[in-house]
C-alpha cells in the first residue's frame, strides 16, 4: 500500500501521542481518517488539526474495551466511509504495579484495552478486507510483548497476546489465500508520548521520540512490513540473548536497570 492518497484509514487512541501523530502523518499523504478515542476533547483536536490537511476526518468517542460500543463505531464509520482501508490499533493503557498489587479488576481492564480492544475492531473490519483482498492491520503491541519485565506482569500479558494473535493472523490470512490483506506488528521500546512517564531507561537504550515511533509504524505497514522493531538493533539483540541460559538473561537484564526500570514510573494520568 505505497500510495494513500483517498485511502480510510481508522486509528484509535488518537487523541494523542503517537496516535495523534499518525493522523498527521497519514493525512499529509492524503488519507482521509476515522479517528477515536476514549477522551472527547482530545480527539476533537485532533481533528481540528488533521482538518487543515483537506482531507475527510471524523473523531468518535468509544470505550474500546466495550464490544458494543465498538461494533456501533464501527458500523458509524462505516456510513461515514464506505469501507476501512487501514485498521490502526493503537490505544492502549498501563498501570505499573506489581502482579502483588494489582486487581483481578485491574488486570482484566489492560487486557480488555490492550488486546480485547484491538480483536472487536479487528473482528468487525477484517472480513470486508477478505471480500476485497485488500486492506492493513496495524497493532500496535511492544517491546514488553517480547520480554517479560518487573512491574509489568499484566501490561506484558497483554502485549504478549497481541503480538501473538497477529503473527497468527498474518499466518492465516498467507495459509487460506488472502494476500492482499496485510498484519503489521509494532513492537516499540518506551516512547516519549507521557504513558511511561517515571521509568527509567534501560542502558544503551534511549527512549524514541514519538515523531521517529510514528513515521516509522507509518513506513512499516506501507510497506506491508510483518514488523516494526523500534530500536530494531536493540529489540532484536535482546530476543537473540533469550537464547542464553534463563540465569544469564535474567542477571544482565538486571545489571542494565531491567529489575528496576518501573520504581519510579508514574504514568499519565
Amino acid at each position: 500500500m505505497k500510495n494513500l492518497a483517498g485511502k480510510n484509514i481508522l486509528i484509535t487512541g488518537a487523541g494523542a501521542g503517537i496516535g495523534r501523530l499518525m493522523a498527521h502523518y497519514v493525512a499529509d499523504e492524503g488519507a482521509n481518517t476515522a479517528l477515536i478515542d476514549i477522551n472527547s476533547e482530545a480527539v476533537a483536536k485532533t481533528v481540528e488539526e488533521v482538518k487543515s490537511r483537506k482531507v475527510k476526518v471524523t473523531g468518535d468517542v468509544c470505550d474500546i474495551s466495550n464490544r458494543e460500543s465498538v461494533m456501533d463505531v464501527v458500523a458509524k464509520i462505516k456510513q461515514d466511509f464506505g469501507s476501512v482501508d487501514v485498521l490502526i490499533n493503537n490505544a492502549g493503557t498501563v498501570i505499573g504495579k506489581s502482579f502483588f498489587d494489582l486487581t483481578i479488576d485491574q488486570m482484566q481492564r489492560t487486557m480488555n484495552i490492550n488486546y480485547w480492544g484491538h480483536i472487536y475492531f479487528t473482528k468487525a473490519l477484517i472480513g470486508d478486507m477478505i471480500a476485497r483482498n485488500s486492506g492493513a492491520i496495524v497493532n500496535v503491541a511492544s517491546s514488553s510483548g517480547l520480554i517479560g519485565m518487573p512491574i509489568l506482569s499484566d501490561y506484558c500479558a497483554s502485549k504478549f497476546a497481541e503480538v501473538g494473535f497477529s503473527e497468527s493472523l498474518r499466518r492465516e490470512l498467507k495459509k487460506f489465500k488472502h494476500t492482499g490483506v496485510k498484519v503489521t506488528c509494532v513492537c516499540p521500546y518506551i516512547i516519549d508520548t507521557g504513558l511511561f512517564k517515571g521509568f527509567k531507561p534501560l542502558s544503551m537504550n534511549p527512549v524514541i521520540k514519538a515523531e521517529d515511533a510514528a513515521r516509522a509504524i507509518v513506513k512499516g505497514f506501507k510497506n506491508g512490513k510483518p514488523y516494526v522493531m523500534l530500536p530494531p538493533f536493540s529489540i532484536y539483540g535482546s530476543m537473540m540473548l533469550k537464547l542464553l541460559p534463563t540465569s544469564i538473561f535474567d542477571w544482565m537484564l538486571s545489571i542494565t536497570g531491567g529489575s528496576s526500570a518501573m520504581d519510579s514510573f508514574t504514568g499519565r494520568k
